[in-house]
């Protein structure tokens, strides 16, 4: 059964969580603040996703949440980290979303770093020392003020193909999770993860503009999906196979050409269809 709705979701669907970020905390000082090189003062941490991005995500993350493998399909890198984290729901807890916001208390990505009561799994970054509250409180107060994205964007790549820029004046893909041609061991994901370069326009999410058809099974019906804009990110689209998916190979196609393919909410065309394959191998 297809279900489409706004900008707005009553409910969080499930989807990656935020888990194993690994790195030693260099970086940043005993105040949680970055240190500067040749002792030089070091640059403000500040309640912007830049700065979050350029003193916590990238020099201590990265170091385990990036490329095809990351945990989860959780690239923190500058290119997918505010797609795949803001409005995004955890594969640990369901129920909440990574970055929820306004809402800290709600995120579960500031309970993974706090090492809060009830969470799956270790505290994150994980095999490191925690974060000082410090910065963790930078987080807290950008997930306050609504988690709003860096002024400017990254170049990501789909499969072979270069996208925009979330900044671009082009309505393009800027990223897809799980990532094109990846081997998923483990569970099944519960979620795909499509970014867009513009918010989209949520009437063209139908089953005519995304299909999950099953590689190698000529015949077979795709898989339903139902699909939402992520919650306080509706350049994000959040696609939930209805049935667990079973080991093999799934084709996710994006009709952008034609007629009613997805669009910008300026009415502005992708213009191009994009597909992407990914691989369920089952418990390892």
């Amino acid at each position: 059964m297809w279900n489409v709705s706004g900008v707005r979701p009553l409910a969080p669907l499930g989807a990656a969580l935020l888990a194993a970020c690994a790195g030693n905390g260099a970086g940043l000082d005993a105040n949680g603040q970055p240190i500067g090189a040749g002792g030089a003062p070091p640059p403000p941490l500040t309640a912007d996703f830049k700065s979050i991005q350029d003193d916590i995500l990238t020099p201590i993350c990265t170091h385990c949440h990036s490329g095809a493998a990351a945990p989860e399909g959780l690239e923190l890198d500058a290119a997918h980290s505010y797609a795949l984290l803001v409005g995004v729901p955890s594969n640990e807890d369901p129920g909440r979303l990574r970055v929820k916001p306004g809402s800290p208390d709600a995120s579960y990505l500031v309970l993974k770093l706090e090492g809060s009561p009830g969470i799956v799994g270790a505290q994150m970054p994980f095999g490191a020392p925690a974060l000082p509250q410090a910065t963790i409180d930078v987080v807290r107060q950008w997930i306050t003020n609504g988690a709003p994205p860096a002024a400017t964007g990254s170049t990501a790549a789909v499969g072979s193909a270069a996208v925009a820029s979330p900044d671009s004046t082009s309505f393009a893909v800027t990223a897809i999770s799980p990532r094109d041609h990846s081997r998923l061991s483990g569970p099944p994901p519960r979620q795909i993860v499509v970014a867009f370069s513009h918010e989209v326009d949520a009437s063209l999410l139908n089953e005519t503009t995304l299909r999950l058809e099953i590689v190698a099974a000529d015949g077979a019906p795709p898989v339903a999906l139902s699909a939402r804009l992520a919650e306080g990110n509706p350049s994000v689209v959040l696609l939930t196979p209805q049935r667990a998916l079973g080991p093999g190979g799934y084709r996710l196609i994006l009709r952008g050409s034609g007629g009613g393919g997805l669009a910008d909410v300026n009415a502005q065309s992708l213009d191009v269809d994009y597909r992407s394959e990914f691989t369920v191998q089952g418990a390892p």
